[in-house]
């Protein structure tokens, strides 16, 4: 039986110094730390990558990881939505934070 192990947290925080994510379909898709870009294939299913992908034989190169999370019901799945636009164009960097004590020193992590 195959089991998928969570990659990333839907819309809750998690409790990190370093805070990794990036918007997907209007929600807020927290990553692990080594997540640097984002990218959808062409059936719809999200990856994340250490570094910059390429385009290789129709998909992204081989070195992505699948973004999986909890659904409401407790089950966990590939993060899947429609396509929007062609795949090619989907490859976006993340969003790194360094959190603070309070909400205030809240700022861009050094890259």
């Amino acid at each position: 039986m195959l089991t998928i192990t969570p990659t990333a947290v839907l819309e809750q925080q998690p409790d990190s110094e370093l805070e990794v994510f990036a918007v997907i379909d209007g929600k807020k898709v927290y990553l692990p730390e080594d997540a640097n870009y984002i990218m959808q294939d062409r059936r719809g299913l999200w990856y994340y990558s250490t570094r910059k992908p390429r385009p290789k034989e129709g998909d992204w190169t081989p070195n992505k990881t699948s973004i999986s999370c909890k659904s409401e019901g407790g089950y966990v799945r590939a993060l899947k939505t429609e396509t929007v636009q062609p795949w090619l164009e989907t490859c976006q960097r993340t969003v790194r934070m360094v959190t603070g004590s309070s909400s205030a020193d809240r700022r861009p992590a050094d890259v």
